[in-house]
C-alpha cells in the first residue's frame, strides 16, 4: 500500500474544516456560478464518501464488476446541497471518512491490483478509485481556498 495514502485520506478532512473556518461568514460565497458554494463542496464530499467505499469494496469482492457511475450535478440539487448546514455535513463525512480508512487500512496489494470497471472511465484498479478520493478531496479544497484566501503566489 502507498505509505501516504491514509495519511493523506486522514489529513484532506481538516484542510476542508480550516478552509470552512476562514469562510465561515458566507458559506454561499460562489465566485464561479458554475461551481459549488462552500455549503455545497462539504456537502458533495460527504455524499461521495461513501459511494467510493463502496466502489473500493465491490472491486475487492468482485474483481472486474462494474460499478455505478453517478450525476454530481443531479445529487446536489435532489439532495437541496444549498440548504445543508455545513458543519453537520462535515461531521458526516469525518464519520464516513473514518470507515474508509478503516477499510482501506486492511487491504492487501493484491486488493488494491484488482480491476474494476467504471461505465465513464472504463478500466481502473481500486487502488486507482483509493487514490482518487485524496485528488477528489485535493481538488476540492482547493477551490475552498480560492473562495476563502487572497492568492499572492500561485506556485510552490
Amino acid at each position: 500500500m502507498d505509505p501516504y495514502l491514509v495519511r493523506a485520506l486522514e489529513m484532506t478532512p481538516r484542510l476542508v474544516e480550516n478552509e470552512l473556518r476562514r469562510g465561515s461568514a458566507d458559506y454561499d460565497m460562489r465566485p464561479d456560478p458554475d461551481r459549488f458554494s462552500m455549503r455545497e463542496v462539504v456537502a458533495h464530499l460527504a455524499d461521495w464518501e461513501p459511494i467510493m467505499l463502496t466502489r473500493i469494496k465491490t472491486g475487492v469482492d468482485n474483481p472486474g464488476a462494474t460499478i455505478n457511475a453517478y450525476d454530481e450535478g443531479k445529487m446536489a440539487l435532489d439532495n437541496n446541497y444549498a440548504a445543508t448546514d455545513p458543519m453537520e455535513r462535515l461531521r458526516a463525512w469525518k464519520a464516513d471518512r473514518a470507515k474508509s480508512i478503516e477499510y482501506i487500512s486492511t487491504l492487501t496489494d493484491d486488493d488494491f491490483a484488482k480491476p474494476v470497471v467504471h461505465p465513464e472511465r472504463g478500466h481502473m484498479l481500486v487502488g486507482d478509485i483509493a487514490h482518487m478520493l485524496v485528488s477528489h478531496d485535493v481538488y476540492h479544497v482547493e477551490q475552498l481556498a480560492d473562495m476563502t484566501h487572497d492568492k499572492i503566489v500561485d506556485t510552490w
